[in-house]
């Protein structure tokens, strides 16, 4: 058998494990076998399979593809198997020791799979939570994983390996958020500061339309801003999965040290938008996140009302990272930021909601938004307009930048999370001067976001009065926006003009 190793092996890992797993998919059935497997198993284990996916802001139904449950001792002899709830199963041995708990995933997840688990005849994908139940007591004990393929099928996850088709992980929240790719793909890769990362290209038949080398080239200069920002990563290796065919879902979902993209298979992918985001995600929400997303209760919604920051401010970041890394231009960057300020004026559920609201009730919603007011876009701006106001409180020595870098330092795992103030203490501390006022305006209020506080950095914004110009969303002849503007301000003063640069090129 083939295999892709992203790393050297931990053997002590392996040897610390006390839940061992096993894998096989079976193409003949479009399903996967999971089997899980307890040393010293108590008496009664409980094994549930989670409720939703992290970086994914609704409830799942992961449990209605599990079937065919059932556990052995370990002399192979049956035990009884009770269903406890739609999402967990219990398992009674007389007298504990070892048992192992089996079932199969059905694995139809449209297209090549995202959320869930994609079986056919030549490949499978799979998403942790979606195939790998855990034992409730036991979610912070360390794992292996053994994974059994058919001939010919290659292997391709950042988990940490540690031999032939074998992982590990230091426990249940890092085991199912990393993402398995199996079967035939083609791969690409790259080293940036001595991280080796790798491009998985997965396609219908195998082929793709793209120029492999070509866009693993874009996604390398992508990576690159991010990785300098923080002055390191927390993860060994990187990995990103792209599926070349769109099912149900378009885009991506970041993961611990990988993301997986769901695109068209077309000549040009020119993923850098989407890559950098959730890319990014590895600091910001993986490491950088609020209290309780990690360690995880898979069992219900997880509110925070900080999905602005984690979302927003990322996705903020995904769009100046871009234009760092060279391939897109200035007027590129401030075209997309305008494009923002034009979503969020247009809509009508900022009046009435804050984005703190809107972080909280998005599992209501979409996962992405509450009516028209999505976290994304207000975080975005939200970030943009604090980096601007942190320029200007420091006289551009600081930027959002020493604040993300604050944050890692404070909260990368094995720390805790921050809390629901703690953000803003945060920008109070890095800014020098208290911003309360402005983060509570923009957080914690309906009114209009602050633009005029850009002009601090020699940026002139226009924005219509909405209810003066009610022909706001009609377009102009040449296809912009009419009314909006997101310029250079050429009457800026010389300090507008330094920090306009500071901005821009993030004078460290």
């Amino acid at each position: 058998m083939s295999r892709l190793l992203l790393g050297l092996p931990l053997l002590a890992s392996f040897a610390s494990a006390t839940v061992h797993y096993k894998l096989t998919p079976l193409p003949s059935s479009k399903s996967l076998l999971v089997a899980i497997t307890l040393d010293s198993a108590n008496a009664s284990e409980t094994f549930k399979i989670p409720g939703w996916s992290p970086g994914y802001y609704q409830m799942a139904d992961y449990q209605k593809k599990v079937y065919d449950t059932k556990a052995t001792d370990s002399a192979g002899n049956l035990l009884t198997v009770r269903k406890l709830d739609s999402r967990s199963w219990n398992v009674e041995s007389a007298n504990g020791g070892k048992v192992t708990f089996s079932y199969k995933v059905q694995g139809d997840d449209p297209g090549l799979g995202f959320f869930a688990v994609k079986v056919q005849d030549d490949k499978a994908f799979l998403n942790g939570p979606a195939a790998f139940m855990y034992s409730a007591d036991r979610k912070t004990e360390g794992i292996d994983l053994k994974i059994q393929t058919p001939a010919g099928w290659e292997v391709a996850t950042a988990m940490d390996p540690v031999g032939d088709h074998s992982y590990s992980a230091s426990g249940y929240d890092e085991f199912a958020d990393h993402p398995i790719q199996l079967g035939k793909f083609q791969t690409k890769g790259f080293m940036i500061d001595g991280i080796p990362f790798s491009v998985v290209f997965v396609a219908p038949n195998n082929t793709a339309a793209c120029d492999m080398d070509a866009e693993t080239e874009r996604l390398r200069k992508v990576s690159v801003p991010a990785l300098h920002m923080f002055r390191g990563a927390s993860f060994r290796r990187y990995l990103y999965i792209l599926h070349l065919e769109v099912g149900n879902f378009s885009g991506g979902l970041e993961h611990r040290a990988c993301n997986v993209q769901a695109v068209a298979n077309s000549a040009q992918l020119h993923l850098d938008d989407l890559a950098a985001h959730e890319y990014f995600h590895a600091w910001n929400v993986k490491q950088i996140r609020p209290a309780n997303l990690g360690p995880f209760d898979y069992t219900q919604p997880q509110r925070t009302g900080n999905l602005w920051f984690a979302e927003g401010v990322t996705d903020y970041y995904s769009k100046l990272h871009t234009y760092q890394s060279g391939i897109q231009s200035e007027a590129w960057l401030k075209g997309q930021l305008l494009a923002q300020i034009q979503e969020l004026q247009n809509g009508q559920t900022r009046k009435v909601k804050t984005v703190e609201d809107c972080s909280r009730e998005c599992w209501e919603g979409d996962g992405f938004s509450v009516g028209d007011l999505s976290y994304y876009t207000k975080g975005l701006l939200a970030g943009f307009i604090l980096d601007a106001a942190i320029l200007d409180a420091t006289n551009g020595s600081k930027t959002l930048d020493d604040l993300m870098r604050l944050l890692y330092l404070q909260h990368k795992l094995p720390n805790p999370g921050y809390g629901e103030d703690e953000l803003r203490n945060a920008i109070n501390d890095v800014a020098g001067v208290d911003l309360s006022d402005v983060y509570n305006r923009m957080i914690r209020s309906t009114q209009e976001l602050p633009y005029a506080l850009l002009s601090k950095i020699g940026l002139k914004v226009s924005v219509p009065d909405s209810t003066a110009n009610p022909l706001r969303l009609a377009g102009s002849r040449s296809g912009a926006p009419l009314g909006y503007s997101l310029e250079v301000d050429p009457n800026a003063t010389p300090r507008a003009k330094k920090l306009y640069q500071a901005w821009l090129h993030r004078l460290d």
